[in-house]
């Protein structure tokens, strides 16, 4: 299926639309790509999202040791009644995952990021914003022209030192806090 871009404003309007209708099941869910960085033309919307987990299962001492997640059930049944969509690969392969879903919703590819640990909310959406040029150099240590201090490494959605702890990044500002970088706007990343 090939998705024809939409005007910005139009994206938005569907993008808040799956935001109300995500809520009830997240902690946070936030608009990235390039509707969050103002292009004119939106080839697909992209949102990031945190789920409610609630525990199910706890082991001798009272820890969580399963999760349930009211946000796949929900999808699923968007997916039934046809509100969204599975958007196929070139492949005709769909992408119903726990961490991603590839989706159409009205008519527009929806890509849905789904934050789970270790995954970090923060790293998340600076990457998803983008442009791909940007997460590209996010992601690429400095050695090789990036912006990621030497030694360090995004795993599972995730940043590593050096010693492979994953540092905490639970809002955009703070990973570009960790990398030594002042803020940049959306719309002004390259």
């Amino acid at each position: 299926m090939t998705m024809i871009p939409i005007p910005l404003r139009a994206a938005q309007r569907y993008a808040d639309e799956l935001v109300a209708l995500l809520r009830p099941y997240c902690h946070r869910v936030e608009v990235a790509g390039s509707i969050r960085r103002g292009k004119p033309e939106v080839k697909d919307i992209e949102l990031v999202c945190e789920p409610i987990a609630r525990a199910t299962a706890h082991d001798l001492w009272g820890n969580p040791v399963s999760d349930h997640i009211e946000l796949y059930g929900f999808l699923e049944a968007q997916r039934r009644v046809g509100v969204l969509e599975p958007r196929l690969d070139r492949n005709g392969r769909p992408a119903i995952g726990e961490r991603y879903q590839r989706l159409v919703y009205r008519g527009v590819a929806l890509d849905l990021f789904i934050c789970r640990p270790p995954a970090q909310f923060g790293l998340l959406y600076v990457i998803r914003t983008g442009p791909g040029e940007f997460s590209h150099r996010l992601v690429t240590q400095r050695r090789f022209g990036g912006l990621l201090p030497d030694g360090w490494h995004v795993r599972d959605g995730a940043l590593h030192d050096a010693d492979g702890n994953v540092i905490e990044t639970p809002d955009e500002g703070d990973v570009f806090r960790v990398l030594g970088l002042g803020w940049i706007p959306p719309h002004e990343r390259v």
